[in-house]
């Protein structure tokens, strides 16, 4: 019997940069896993102590489920990167992804006690509170910095207690879900990929909070919330101001995420008739942005 097969989708980066850009635009697509490798015969030789340096042209792949709703993937790329951007497919055979990816996401501690784990992962905390995140059709682990800049807020600094929640682009709902355990009353979620509200609903019912999480295939069903978080990109991010006003009361808080700090300029001029724009984290060359009202 033939192995199951997985699709690949390839990308090719010239700067460290457009490697982390390009990594999130897969990630936020719905991809299982990114990897980086040489796009040429060029060798890296022993680094400088504490650098992480990439190929003059790296490749960076994408590896997802065959069953994966190819043409929303390609969509979601594509408004991301551009209709132009080159991506290459592969078919590819199945291998232990699973066993190596539990091996390469170990338990992830934000503040003191709420873990990001897997289900076989056992936390030694009497007082733990653990999101359990399994490989699925959706990306978000709390890997990335974007992601684990968004959970360390929303579950150490955010007031959650009796809040309602919208998480814009909820991919693996991993955002969503650490609200609803954190104490929000309410939490909406939408994603332009279809198989992310099917993961967004399997991680809530295995994480005993189905009953907070409401998902939206129409970004327009959510009510007005007291936080509004988006984890994409900086074009989404500024075209949808119009969408995310729909959203806002008065004293509402917008968090934006998957944006390298050369770009808060952009979400200035985009937002800042309207909004004072605060950096609250950055990591790694991301930023968290945090939103309010002004007039």
């Amino acid at each position: 019997m033939q192995d199951p097969q997985w699709l690949e989708l390839s990308l090719t980066a010239h700067s460290e940069d457009e490697a982390f850009l390009l990594e999130t635009a897969l990630e936020l697509s719905g991809a299982l896993a990114v990897t980086y490798q040489a796009a040429d015969e060029e060798e890296i030789f022993e680094p400088p102590i504490g650098s992480t340096p990439l190929w003059q042209s790296t490749k960076v792949t994408g590896l997802y489920d065959l069953n994966a709703d190819r043409q929303a993937v390609l969509a979601a790329l594509r408004s991301s990167l551009g209709e132009d951007y080159p991506i290459a497919e592969h078919l590819v055979k199945d291998s232990d992804w699973v066993r190596a990816w539990l091996d390469y996401f170990q338990p992830i501690r934000f503040g003191e006690h709420f873990w990001v784990a897997a289900t076989e992962h056992e936390i030694e905390d009497d007082n733990a509170i653990v999101l359990r995140l399994d490989p699925g059709l959706a990306f978000g682990t709390g890997t990335h910095p974007s992601t684990a800049m968004c959970l360390n807020y929303l579950v150490n600094k955010a007031d959650l207690q009796g809040k309602t929640v919208y998480d814009y682009g909820c991919g693996s709902g991993i955002l969503g879900i650490a609200a609803a355990l954190a104490g929000a009353k309410a939490v909406y979620q939408t994603d332009i990929d279809p198989q992310a509200l099917i993961a967004s609903a399997d991680n809530a019912e295995k994480n005993h909070v189905g009953e907070k999480i409401h998902l939206c295939a129409n970004p327009a069903d959510a009510p007005a919330v007291d936080i509004l978080i988006a984890n994409i990109l900086l074009e989404p991010l500024c075209l949808l101001r119009p969408q995310f006003q729909q959203h806002l009361q008065s004293n509402t808080v917008m968090y934006f995420a998957g944006l390298l700090e050369r770009q808060q300029a952009d979400i200035e001029a985009r937002y800042g008739d309207a909004y004072s724009v605060r950096r609250v984290d950055e990591r790694e060359g991301w930023i968290l942005l945090e939103l309010r009202q002004t007039v």
